[in-house]
């Protein structure tokens, strides 16, 4: 039997994926809005990888030297299997829904079931993973290897068994292979392992840190060695120039920028513009649906993508506090943090809500944490509410 909250929870559920199956359903009879400009990359690192399994002599295309984890999903699902374009937008959509699915298996694993159930409800309910599931992009694998990567690692942080932080490895590998945002992900994620064991068992502490790296970037190596052999480059991907040392990237920006007005700042005064404005839209855009061609669709997206945000946010600002106290959840933080961190230092100006698909499941779990504080608030008639969920602790559901 569900509970109340349960029951509320589960009704959001159905509610993300009556949204989903009406996109969907759109999408059929408007198949063209699957497309992108990355997308038409995608497929033909996808013919490039089907050639070379049948010609193997002729080697790698060069378009290869860019991250081949999705390409090659790509390959085996649409080119091998022979699914159709909208058959692979199912398929990730179910891999949305399975992200879901291990988001609420780890937060499970941390708190109870209603916190768990709000967020797998987040997660699909978010906009941007919504449009993005529906076109011939990265967002749906990249996200559903991250949901494991962290699904393994809170039951390794509970369990201390090395399986656990060996899987989480392999997944956190395997996610740098879809999209290579998470390259440097292991070595905090490394740091976290070492802090975890502390002091007085440092050395385990370091001989499963070091484990981590081992795992994380001896998969990357070999990519990166392939790299080296076929195009003389030591490098993951083809586009690691295109974001760090882009013109868009924060690094050296003030000196390249163009605007009289902007360029008056002195330099500490424009980078906190610069980046507080790259952050609130990282952080604050709902994500929009144009790309759907439907006004319709544009106008939910706009109506009900800023509203979930406003719900997410408030929640969030109320879930921070109770995380800290806990390692599972400074791991979610550590994580998110990478994400956002990583996103404004490369990104910079060219920063959009889809950059935020990758924090999504760290997202859900804090923003519900928060959330389950503040009704726990109200279900004890307090009048003071808002003030007691910030100052005490014992209002937030424990850890376990």
């Amino acid at each position: 039997m569900f509970s109340k909250k349960e029951t509320s929870f589960l009704w959001l559920i159905a509610l993300a994926l009556l949204i989903k199956f009406a996109l969907y359903l759109h999408i059929l009879f408007d198949p063209s809005s699957i497309i992108e400009i990355d997308s038409h990359d995608y497929l033909l690192a996808a013919q490039a990888w089907q050639h070379y399994f049948q010609v193997p002599a002729q080697g790698l295309h060069q378009g290869l030297l860019r991250t081949c984890g999705y390409p090659f999903f790509l390959t085996i699902f649409h080119l091998s299997l022979k699914l159709p374009l909208m058959g692979i937008i199912f398929l990730q959509n179910l891999l949305n829904i399975l992200t879901a699915v291990f988001v609420f298996k780890a937060v499970v694993c941390m708190t109870d079931r209603e916190t768990a159930l709000l967020g797998a409800a987040i997660v699909l309910l978010d906009l941007p993973t919504m449009v993005f599931s529906d076109m011939i992009m990265t967002e749906s694998l990249h996200l559903f290897t991250l949901s494991l990567f962290l699904y393994a690692f809170v039951r390794y942080i509970n369990s201390r068994h090395m399986t656990w932080l060996l899987l989480g490895s392999i997944f956190l590998g395997l996610s740098v292979y879809v999209r290579p945002v998470s390259y440097f992900l292991g070595l905090p994620v490394a740091g976290f392992v070492l802090y975890l064991w502390g002091i007085k068992k440092w050395m385990k502490g370091l001989l499963c840190a070091l484990t981590c790296l081992v795992v994380v970037y001896g998969l990357l190596f070999i990519w990166q060695y392939h790299n080296l052999k076929t195009y003389g480059q030591f490098t993951f991907s083809s586009i690691d120039k295109e974001t760090v040392y882009s013109n868009n990237s924060i690094i050296g920006r003030y000196a390249r920028e163009t605007d009289p007005m902007l360029k008056r700042m002195p330099p500490v005064l424009y980078y906190v513009h610069s980046v507080g404005r790259n952050f609130l839209t990282l952080m604050g855009s709902p994500g929009n649906m144009k790309y759907f061609h439907s006004k319709a669709w544009k106008f939910f997206g706009i109506v009900f993508g800023y509203s979930f945000v406003v719900f997410w946010w408030i929640g969030m600002l109320f879930g921070l506090k109770g995380c800290l106290r806990d390692k599972r959840g400074q791991l979610f933080i550590l994580v998110l943090m990478y994400f956002i961190l990583v996103s404004l230092v490369s990104t910079g100006w060219r920063v959009t809500p889809r950059f935020r698909v990758p924090m999504l499941p760290c997202i859900a779990f804090i923003a519900a944490y928060g959330w389950m504080g503040l009704l726990s608030g109200l279900k004890r008639g307090s009048k003071s509410m808002i003030s007691r969920a910030a100052a005490t602790p014992d209002i937030l559901p424990k850890i376990r």
